[in-house]
This record gives structure tokens, C-alpha cells and sequence, in this order.
């Protein structure tokens, strides 16, 4: 697995993290979560793309500067974000590369293409917090603002909800309700129990919220897989032999040549076929109420199951979201104990997951919390389970007040 160093990136101090296949980062609002996921997410990208281009003469050839650019502004994690003693220090699969600020007070950056053999590619995929404005704002497709990921994100929406149709709808987990669009009016629809159907941009904000989420991870998951047609030799070559010719003239000064025209060249030779996935995705509890919190992790786990080489990192504020984790894993230990019948009524069973594929971190004050658990950066113990501990510790913070004054409720008596 990739194994990430961040130190003093906006909110974030120092973190060292080896990254798993389920990773989870808990922390108060502002704590840099967004950051770790931001980077996160670059990083796998990249380390996907070198890997799908699978030439070392071509990836050379990437204007760095560039790469950084897009780090910065893709993301969103402007300039001060970036200080002096700034680092982010990435070791991939088939990349590892350095980027400092330094002296010098700009972005730089040393890359090292440790294996450039081609294999399966990757879809990497930014779930925002702000997800659930696809589903109110209409005419997304005008949306035509600079490249970043929120923009990404309306087209890897677009894709996936045309394959929702009235035909094939998506339940979306057991609330009753069912997606589907109509790709002529470009309508996002529910159908009720009942079957009263309403528009999605007039449901309640958990299923705005609930909906493009679960769309996007079904089709990620199992539907993109079924459809992917991989670049022919000559349509890669042809592609290759363009790409080349438009970096040698705008590395010899040719300002004519436009770095996304070069970014779009690059992504058809890297997108066209995927065999896995890595999720990442802010705040999945987003506006939910706790048991659709819980659902909503089975069904996600559930998904990541699928296919042994999906990944994905989750940032969260919810203890929630932590008890169904964690319920998964108790299943997975104890799965070889229990009668079959017991099996079948636990809700979480198809969600089951070995608890050393899973990786939960707390951050505070810009670093990862440190346990003497056996697992280091982690809040879990040696079984991989998080502890009650973390979990008592959490709840009396919320309960302090209430214990304090506990003591001073109660009937009152009259005195003599």
C-alpha cells in the first residue's frame, strides 16, 4: 500500500500514514481531514496515471509545474496553504515523488518512476461534502468554471446517473425509495413506496445528499466495469505520438500549446478502461439520521468488498459511522463461531471485513492521534477493533455537563 508523509500543509502539522485498503480519518471541523483527502486523492491519481501510460519517456516528459499547479488549484489548496517548511512525501506503487516550498518560496518537486509496467488501471473518484448541490442546482451542464474537483465531480455524476433510467432504478437503501433519470428532460426522480413520484431537487436533504452518493459508488462499484472499452494499439500510439510532439514544442517555448489540451490528450489515454476503484469521500453521513448512518457504511463496505482491489478513505465527524465499522469487523472475527441462523439475522453480514484491511486514525491539532494499542497512529487495538475506550472517551465529553449536574437532580424533600 501507498505509504503518504504531509507535514505543515495548511491545518495539518506532520502526519505519516500507511494507507489501507479501508481507511477512516475522525476529526473536529478544520482539522485538516479535507487536506489528508485532498492529497490523498492527487497522489492516487497520479501514481494511477504513470502506471496507465506505462512509458517512461512519456511521463518524463509531464511538465511538473504543471502537476503542481493542478495540485493547487484542481483541489483548491491555494498558496497558503504552502509555507516554508511545507512537504508532501508520497511512495505509490509505481511513483514516489518529493514536494518542498523551501527558500526558494516556490512549490518543487523530485519524482522517481519506480515501476512503470503497465497494469490494471484505477478510477479515482472525489466525493465532496458538497455533493448534495447536484441534486438542487439545475442546468449543471452550463457549469463551466476553471478544472477542479467539484467539476469533475457534476461529470462523473452526469455519467453515472444515465444509467439509472426509469427501466433500471436504484433503490436506494431500504428507505423505501427508488432513483432513476430521465436523460431527455435531465430529471432526477424518486418513486415512493406508494408510488407517488417526486423530484429529487424538492426531496429532503438527506436524500440530496444520499442520492448522488449511493449513485456514484453503485456504478463505481460493479456498473463502469461492465461497459469499459480499453484503447486500441493504434488509437494509443497515434495518441502517444501526439502528446509527445505537443510537449516538445511547448518545452521548446511554443506558447501556443495549451497545458489542457495536453491534460485532455492525457486523460484519453488514461481513462479509457478501469478495473478498479479508490473512493474518496467527505462526511458520508452528511445530514442522515444515525441508522441511515449505519446503513449507509454497510452498503459502502458492502460495495468495497466487491472487488478486492477497490479502496477508499472516508473523512467523518460521526461516532456513527465508527459503531457500524465496527460492527463489520466484529463480524468478521467472530464469523467462524456463530450458528448460520444467528448469521442471518445480523444486518451487517454482507459488509463483513477483516479488520487488518482497515485503518482508523483521530486527528488533533494536526497530527495523528497515538495509541499504545499495538497499531501505531491508530485508535484501534491489537484486533483491529476501535476500542470502547475511544468510544467512552468521545461520550463523556458530550456528557460531562450532564454528570455534573446529575448529582442535583432528583425528588425533592420536604424538610421538617
Amino acid at each position: 500500500m501507498a505509504h503518504l508523509i504531509i507535514k505543515n500543509v495548511g491545518p495539518i502539522k506532520n502526519i505519516d500514514i500507511e494507507l489501507n485498503k479501508v481507511n477512516i480519518i475522525m476529526g473536529p471541523q478544520s482539522s485538516g481531514k479535507s487536506t489528508i483527502a485532498k492529497i490523498v486523492s492527487f497522489c492516487s491519481w497520479l501514481d494511477k496515471s504513470m502506471a496507465k501510460i506505462g512509458t517512461k519517456d512519456l511521463s518524463e516528459g509531464i511538465n511538473s509545474g504543471g502537476y503542481l499547479k493542478l495540485l493547487q488549484d484542481y483541489y483548491r489548496l491555494s498558496g497558503s496553504y504552502f509555507t516554508i517548511d511545507s512537504v508532501i512525501d508520497y511512495n505509490g506503487s509505481h511513483i514516489s515523488f518529493k514536494i518542498e516550498k523551501g527558500n526558494s518560496n516556490e512549490l518543487s518537486w523530485k519524482i522517481d518512476f519506480h515501476d512503470l509496467q503497465r497494469s490494471e488501471a484505477s478510477k479515482v473518484i472525489y466525493i465532496p461534502a458538497e455533493r448534495n448541490f447536484v441534486s438542487v442546482v439545475p442546468n449543471l451542464k452550463k457549469y463551466a468554471e476553471d478544472r477542479d474537483n467539484l467539476q469533475d465531480f457534476i461529470q462523473n455524476w452526469y455519467e453515472a446517473k444515465r444509467k439509472y433510467s426509469a427501466d433500471n432504478k436504484l433503490t436506494i437503501l431500504d428507505l423505501g425509495v427508488q432513483y432513476y433519470n430521465t436523460e431527455s428532460e435531465d430529471l432526477d426522480r424518486l418513486v415512493l413506496t406508494n408510488g407517488n413520484e417526486l423530484q429529487l431537487r424538492v426531496a429532503s436533504s438527506g436524500l440530496q445528499s444520499l442520492v448522488p452518493l449511493i449513485t456514484l459508488i453503485d456504478y463505481l462499484a460493479r456498473g463502469i466495469y461492465n461497459e469499459s472499452r480499453p484503447v486500441s494499439v493504434e488509437e494509443r500510439d497515434i495518441l502517444i505520438k501526439e502528446y509527445n510532439n505537443l510537449v516538445h514544442k511547448r518545452n521548446s517555448g511554443d506558447k501556443s500549446i495549451d497545458k489542457n489540451h495536453l491534460l485532455t490528450l492525457l486523460n484519453m489515454l488514461v481513462s479509457r478502461d478501469y478495473h478498479y476503484s479508490q473512493f474518496i469521500i467527505e462526511e458520508p453521513e452528511q445530514n442522515l439520521f444515525p441508522s441511515t448512518q449505519r446503513d449507509l457504511m454497510y452498503y459502502i463496505l458492502h460495495a468495497m468488498l466487491l472487488n478486492e482491489r477497490h479502496t477508499m478513505l472516508i473523512t467523518t465527524h460521526s461516532p456513527y459511522i465508527l459503531y457500524a465499522l465496527n460492527n463489520c469487523m466484529m463480524g468478521y472475527l467472530v464469523k467462524d463461531k456463530m450458528p448460520e441462523v444467528e448469521k442471518n439475522e445480523v444486518s451487517c453480514r454482507s459488509a463483513w471485513i477483516n479488520p487488518e484491511l482497515v485503518s482508523v486514525w483521530e486527528i488533533k491539532d494536526g497530527e495523528l492521534r497515538t495509541t499504545s494499542g499495538g497499531r501505531n497512529n491508530t485508535i484501534q487495538g491489537e484486533d483491529g477493533l476501535i476500542s470502547d475506550n475511544y468510544f467512552d472517551e468521545n461520550m463523556k465529553e458530550v456528557m460531562d455537563d450532564f454528570y455534573k449536574m446529575l448529582n442535583y437532580y432528583g425528588d425533592d424533600k420536604d424538610e421538617d
